[in-house]
C-alpha cells in the first residue's frame, strides 16, 4: 500500500490509500461468488454463475461497490497500524477512486493536543474575602430562627409570618428603546455602529409577556431583606392561606438586585400555600447550650458566635478561591495552544444539551416541551451551546494537560479517608454499609473530586505567585522518609521489605491515578478498537 497523510486545519487527518490492482480484483472475485450465491442466473446452478457472465449481467457496479465495503475496514485497519497518527475517535470512509489507482480516502479525528506556554507565570489580583460582623448576625439570626417556635395560621397573613407561595410573574411593558446621548455629535460610521448596539440591548432585554420570577413552593418570612420587590410583603399582608392574588410592582430606581430592570412593571400571580408565625427565642447561653447539646461540651453565646464567624470566613475563603482559581484556569487557557478536532465540540455540546434534559425532566417537562416553549429548534440549541462547550473543553483540556505536567495524583490514603467520612453519618450500620460506598464508581469519583481540590489549589498558588504544593505520599512513604533520616531503617531493610510485602500481597499502586486521566486513555483505546468497525 502506498499511504499519504495530510493534516488538515480541523485538526484530523486524510488518508490517501493506493493498493494493488491485484488486491482489488481478488476482492471483486469474492464481491462476485457473494453475489452469484444471491441471484439466479439462466443456466447456471444457483453460486455457480462465472465472473465474466455476471459482468455481462449488469452487476460490476454492484461487484465494485462490494469489493469496496468488504476492503475499507481491513484497509483502515492496515493504515492506521502502519502510520504515526494518534486517532481521538472512529474515522470516516470518504471516498474511493478506480483511475489512475485503486484509492481509498479516509479522515480521522485527531487526539487533543494542549501546549500550555508558560502558565506558572500568570500572576491575578487576589483579594481576601473579610467577614463582617453584619454578616455574623444574620448568619446567628438564622441560627436563632430555626430554634423558633412556630404555629401554623389560615390567616390573615402578618409581617413577620414564615410563607410558602406559588410565584409566577411577568413583565408588562416592553423595554425602553435606548436613547444614545452622544449620536448628534458622532458622525455617520459612529451612528450606524452606535445604533446596532442600541438594537442589540433592546434586543436582549425582556419583552412584555417574559417570565420574570416563575416558581414553586417558594419559603420565605414576610420581613424586608427577604422581600423579592418592594411592595411584595404589602402585597400578601391581610391574605389567607388558599388565596390567590394577583398585583403588579414597579422595580424602584434604587434597586441593587435588578439595576438593569429600573422602572420595568411586573404582573404578579401568587398562590398562598401554608403560613405560620414565628415566636424566637433570645439569643442568649441558654440558646447556644441548646443548639450544641450535642456536643462534647456545650458553647457559651460568645463561643458559638466566634465559630460561626470561623464557618463563615471558611466558606468564603473556599468561594473566593474558587472564583479565583477559575480565573487564574481562564487565563491560562488564554495563552495556551489547544487543537482539537470538531467531534469533541460536538460530543460536548451532547452532553450538555443531556444535562438539560435531565433537568427538565425533574421538572416534569420534556425537551420537546422547551423547544416549543422558547421557539427554538433543535439545531438553535445547539447553536446556542457552541461557545460554552468549546469553553468547557479548552478549560478540561488544559486542566487535564497540567496535571498531566506536574504529575498530579491523589494518595490511596486520602480516597480511603474520605470514605470513612462518608460512613460516620451512619454509626454503627457504617461497617455493613461499607460496600455500598467502596466500589469503584464511587473510588473514581472521589477521586475526581479530590483531584479537583488539588487542582484549585495549585491554580490559586500560580495566580498569587506562591510556592506549589507539595504532594502528600502515603504513610507508608512517610515513615519510610522519616526512618531514612534517623537512621532507624539503616542496614536492617525492614521497613522496605514489609512495604513490598504489602505491595505484594495487595497488589495496590501507591497512588490512584487520576479518573480523568485513565478515562482519555480508555476512549481512545475504545476509539482505535472502533475505528475500523465504523468507517
Amino acid at each position: 500500500m502506498n499511504i499519504q497523510t495530510e493534516h488538515l486545519d480541523d485538526h484530523t487527518a486524510r488518508f490517501t490509500v493506493e493498493i494493488d490492482e491485484e488486491r482489488f480484483d481478488k476482492a471483486k472475485r469474492q464481491a462476485a461468488r457473494k453475489i452469484a450465491n444471491r441471484v439466479r442466473i439462466p443456466g447456471f446452478r444457483k453460486g455457480k454463475a462465472p465472473y465474466n457472465i455476471l459482468l455481462q449481467k449488469g452487476f460490476e457496479e454492484q461487484i465494485v461497490m462490494d469489493a469496496v465495503d468488504d476492503l475499507s475496514q481491513t484497509i483502515y485497519r492496515e493504515t492506521l497500524d502502519q502510520s504515526d497518527v494518534e486517532p481521538y475517535g472512529p474515522g470516516a470512509f470518504e471516498d474511493f477512486k478506480l483511475e489512475p489507482s485503486v484509492t481509498f480516502i479516509y479522515t480521522v479525528p485527531l487526539r487533543p493536543t494542549v501546549e500550555l506556554g508558560d502558565y506558572q507565570s500568570v500572576r491575578l489580583d487576589y483579594e481576601e474575602p473579610q467577614v463582617t460582623d453584619e454578616q455574623v448576625d444574620e448568619a446567628m439570626a438564622r441560627l436563632q430562627e430555626q430554634e423558633a417556635l412556630t404555629e401554623e395560621v389560615e390567616g390573615p397573613l402578618a409581617l413577620g409570618h414564615r410563607v410558602v407561595l406559588d410565584i409566577h410573574s411577568e413583565f408588562v411593558d416592553d423595554p425602553a428603546p435606548v436613547e444614545d446621548e452622544s449620536a448628534e455629535d458622532a458622525d455617520t460610521e459612529d451612528e450606524s455602529d452606535d445604533g446596532e448596539a442600541s438594537e442589540t440591548s433592546e434586543h436582549n432585554a425582556p419583552a412584555a409577556g417574559d417570565q420574570f420570577v416563575h416558581e414553586h413552593d417558594v419559603r420565605l418570612r414576610l420581613v424586608e431583606d427577604q422581600e423579592i420587590l418592594p411592595g411584595f410583603n404589602d402585597e400578601l399582608v391581610g391574605a389567607n392561606v388558599g388565596d390567590e392574588l394577583e398585583f403588579e410592582l414597579t422595580v424602584p430606581e434604587d434597586s441593587e438586585d435588578f439595576p438593569d430592570l429600573v422602572g420595568r412593571k411586573i404582573r404578579f400571580h401568587v398562590s398562598v400555600k401554608s403560613a405560620e408565625s414565628i415566636t424566637l427565642p433570645e439569643l442568649n447561653d441558654e440558646l447556644a447550650a441548646r443548639i450544641t447539646q450535642d456536643e462534647d461540651e456545650p458553647l457559651t453565646l460568645l463561643q458559638l458566635r466566634a465559630r460561626m464567624r470561623e464557618t463563615l470566613e471558611n466558606e468564603q475563603e473556599r468561594t473566593a478561591k474558587g472564583e479565583f482559581s477559575g480565573r487564574v484556569l481562564d487565563e491560562i487557557v488564554s495563552g495556551a495552544t489547544i487543537a482539537y478536532p470538531e467531534m469533541m465540540v460536538q460530543e460536548q455540546i451532547d452532553s450538555m444539551i443531556k444535562d438539560l434534559d435531565s433537568r427538565l425532566r425533574q421538572q416534569g417537562m420534556t425537551l420537546n416541551d422547551y423547544y416549543n416553549v422558547t421557539g427554538k429548534t433543535k439545531e438553535e440549541l445547539r447553536e446556542d451551546y457552541r461557545e460554552p462547550a468549546i469553553r468547557t473543553l479548552e478549560r478540561s483540556l488544559v486542566l487535564g494537560e497540567i496535571v498531566s505536567d506536574l504529575q498530579l495524583s491523589v494518595p490511596e490514603h486520602k480516597v480511603e479517608g474520605h470514605i470513612n467520612t462518608m460512613l460516620q453519618q451512619f454509626g454503627e450500620q457504617a461497617e455493613g454499609l461499607r460496600s455500598l460506598f467502596d466500589t469503584p464508581n464511587m473510588r473514581g469519583s472521589i477521586v475526581n473530586d479530590l483531584l479537583q481540590e488539588m487542582v484549585s489549589e495549585v491554580l490559586v498558588a500560580i495566580g498569587r505567585g506562591l510556592p506549589l504544593p507539595e504532594p502528600e505520599p502515603e504513610p507508608e512513604a512517610a515513615l519510610e522518609a522519616e526512618n531514612a533520616e534517623t537512621g532507624e531503617a539503616e542496614g536492617t531493610g525492614e521497613v522496605d521489605d514489609e512495604a513490598e510485602a504489602v505491595a505484594d500481597e495487595t497488589g495496590e499502586a501507591d497512588t490512584v491515578e487520576p479518573t480523568e486521566a485513565v478515562d482519555v486513555s480508555e476512549a481512545n483505546e475504545a476509539g482505535d478498537e472502533n475505528d475500523s468497525r465504523e468507517s
